[in-house]
């Protein structure tokens, strides 16, 4: 970890995390939510598996009756919501502490 990166966290806490943690977790829920979003546009799932050949992933089509129901899950909303609440401290953060830019690139 750099030495910027262990300042800034010594510094600032929200929650009891740190910037580079509130980043790592927005940025990665972010990404899961924008793939699965993706595939349920295109009314599929995937999944990774393990093959005698190495790793794979499984895609399987869903039908739209499906897609609407997995939209309404809790699961699926509260993924939703926690993006949305992060969104607005990650941008502040990112635009506040120029030592985490390379983090956040990085993590994008």
């Amino acid at each position: 970890m750099s030495e910027s990166i262990a300042n800034s966290e010594a510094i600032v806490k929200y929650g009891g995390l740190t910037n580079a943690e509130l980043l790592l977790v927005y940025f990665r829920f972010k990404k899961y939510l924008e793939n699965l979003d993706s595939n349920l546009d295109q009314q599929q799932i995937s999944k990774p598996i393990d093959t005698p050949m190495g790793k794979g992933v499984v895609i399987k089509k869903v039908p739209p009756e499906h897609v609407e129901r997995f939209r309404k899950t809790e699961y699926y909303r509260l993924t939703k919501l926690v993006v949305e609440k992060l969104e607005p401290i990650a941008e502040v953060i990112m635009e506040c502490d120029d030592s985490l830019q390379s983090l956040a690139n990085e993590l994008r």
